[in-house]
């Protein structure tokens, strides 16, 4: 058996977290297990700093440890209910185990509300919890107060409480297998081009990049993406556009090569200082996710990223469950926002049972926060961390491990099938844990642009995307791979001449600095005829009703024709400053006007 190897200052932070009853009573237990009746009257008027101090002292021997383990497993019952409740999950059913055990628990049942019995000798420290409310009953059994981290010090930790290396690389061939390292660099250079040449298109929120800037980046970059399903097939792409994009805004341009860029990318994203969330990817299959301003936002998951990584093997694959337990039974926690606000976080789910499927919301409160929340954004993490190129991951189709998946989906989160990752050569050089790498080459495709010396045309190859999109703000297709000018595509977007202007600079900076007459001819029509409509905002048409009465008055008063400007048919026009004397003299013939 091994137990948790804490220095005297872990011991006495554990010790902290208890209450002063806890410690009384972990007192009584401790002087039953060494056979001396402990006198609890006498033992209050002691501190509850050398309560503390007394029991790490104990705590440091290991035979002593031993005994309380004894004596708290001294059951199957008590065994089971412990390793579940320290390590595993917040709760367990109370009929579950005693249908089990045969086992049976106090109880001091409330006709309303919630009442809570402590239990006695081996299962000392559990209390069975139950609460009645209007729509149900709740019947567990829980760790009482804050005793978990004590527990902790005297059970056996499980082998998962450390990352190991997986023995039969073998058997992982039967899994999808995902690495960018070839294509993160060619990412960069193309997005960097794209975002010179104001080619990434976001939607409204300026959060979500278009579906077409998503497609040319893919094509363009051959970027690796984890699924086939079309509503999945672009998450890859993503979340690489958005964190490249909002870093390209942040320093106003990549420096140095793909490599540095990459790096000082990784270091602000860690940091937490990106104007950004990429947990909002993360965390897409739950509703009410939320950012506290004043709250730590991502930095706790980075924290967490940064000692997982830290503790890897290098060079070896790691399960992907055991960093989730690894996170797990050290109690790791991770919050967006105050933790009251996560557990609002929820997912409407399908429950499959014994009688058929039902239909349930399950919110990240402590019972359902590791499946909801803690095991996706790891997942996720190591999902993007994969996109970045710095590691290998194998996984499924994605699927829902447990008997819940969100509703009309076989999953919990598209994150869910990931299984096994490996830090690879280029992650271990970009987290600082090996002196250098040498980066692949990064390929720049050159294009030719062939134009049309009679007609506003312009010839490419249909492979290159980068090309085509920067054509694509200018021309519509012609045939399979010409382009021609278009009016409708270079006023679009253009709220006013200068706009219009620095568009066509645009094309003569980034496309052709000196294509044929016919190309000049054509841009420069267009600043000649720019503006040569415009609007009358002084003059106001007024529709007249087909009343004798009314057009009398209209066509007889010498007052109001001298105010028409033009009449024709039931309109006529004036001047805007005159509609108060109109609306007078209308009224006098007694017609009422609401304008």
């Amino acid at each position: 058996m091994k137990f948790l190897q804490l220095n005297k200052n872990e011991i006495l932070a554990n010790l902290g977290n208890c209450s002063y009853n806890e410690l009384l009573e972990f007192a009584a237990f401790i002087g039953d297990i060494a056979g001396s009746k402990i006198n609890l009257k006498k033992i209050r008027t002691i501190r509850k700093i050398d309560l503390i101090d007394h029991f790490s002292t104990l705590l440091s021997m290991p035979p002593f440890v031993e005994k309380i383990y004894q004596k708290l497993s001294s059951s199957e019952a008590s065994k089971f209910i412990y390793e579940n409740l320290i390590w595993e999950r917040s709760a367990l059913e109370t009929k579950d185990v005693m249908r089990q055990f045969s086992t049976d628990f106090l109880s001091q049942k409330s006709s309303w509300g919630s009442s809570v019995t402590k239990q006695k000798d081996e299962f000392l420290f559990i209390q069975r919890e139950e609460s009645v409310f209007y729509n149900g009953s709740s019947d567990v059994l829980s760790l009482s107060g804050n005793f978990k981290s004590v527990l902790k010090m005297v059970f056996p930790v499980p082998s998962e409480m450390e990352l190991f290396v997986v023995d039969d690389v073998e058997s992982l061939d039967a899994y999808l297998t995902y690495s960018n390292e070839e294509h993160i660099f060619n990412f960069i250079n193309v997005i960097s081009e794209m975002l010179k040449n104001n080619l990434v298109e976001f939607g409204k929120t300026n959060e979500k990049p278009l579906s077409k800037t998503l497609n040319i980046l893919k094509n363009s970059t051959q970027i690796a993406e984890f699924y086939d399903d079309k509503k999945l097939s672009l998450l890859a792409t993503d979340m690489l556009t958005r964190s490249f994009s909002y870093y390209y805004w942040k320093i106003r341009g990549f420096k140095g090569q793909e490599i540095d860029t990459l790096r000082n990318f990784l270091i602000t994203q860690f940091n937490d200082k990106m104007d950004f969330f990429i947990t909002r990817i993360f965390l897409s299959h739950l509703k009410k996710v939320r950012y506290d301003s004043w709250y730590s936002k991502q930095s706790s998951l980075f924290m967490v990223l940064k000692s997982i990584i830290a503790q890897l093997p290098k060079d070896a694959w790691v399960d992907m469950r055991n960093i989730v337990k690894f996170c797990k039974y050290r109690d790791i926690r991770i919050d967006l926002d105050r933790p009251h606000k996560t557990a609002e976080y929820n997912l409407e789910c399908e429950v499959v049972t014994e009688d058929g499927v039902f239909v349930e919301t399950f919110y990240a409160d402590e019972r359902d926060y590791n499946v909801l929340f803690l095991e996706p954004i790891l997942k996720a993490s190591f999902f993007y961390l994969g996109a970045l190129g710095l590691f290998e991951l194998k996984y499924e189709e994605p699927y829902s491990p447990y008997t819940i998946s969100a509703k009309g989906k076989p999953y919990i989160s598209p994150w869910d099938s990931l299984e096994f990752v490996k830090l690879n050569k280029l992650g271990e050089y970009i987290f600082g844990l090996s002196d250098d790498y040498k980066q692949k080459t990064v390929v720049k495709k050159s294009t030719t642009l062939k134009f049309d010396e009679y007609k506003p045309i312009i010839s490419i190859d249909a492979q290159d995307t980068l090309s085509l999109a920067k054509l694509e703000p200018y021309c519509d297709k012609y045939d399979t791979n010409r382009y021609i000018l278009s009016y409708a595509k270079i006023f679009k977007d253009c709220k006013n001449s200068k706009a219009l202007e620095l568009k066509i600079e645009h094309f003569y900076k980034n496309i052709e600095s000196n294509p044929p007459k016919v190309f000049k001819n054509f841009f420069n029509e267009i600043k000649q005829n720019a503006n040569t409509l415009k609007r009358e905002l002084k003059q106001v048409v007024i529709q007249l009703d087909n009343n004798k009465k009314l057009l009398d008055l209209f066509m007889q008063n010498k007052k109001l024709q001298e105010l028409i400007i033009k009449a024709q048919g039931y309109r006529v026009i004036v001047l805007k400053e005159n509609i108060p004397k109109l609306t007078k003299i209308v009224k006098e013939h007694g017609f009422f006007v609401e304008f």
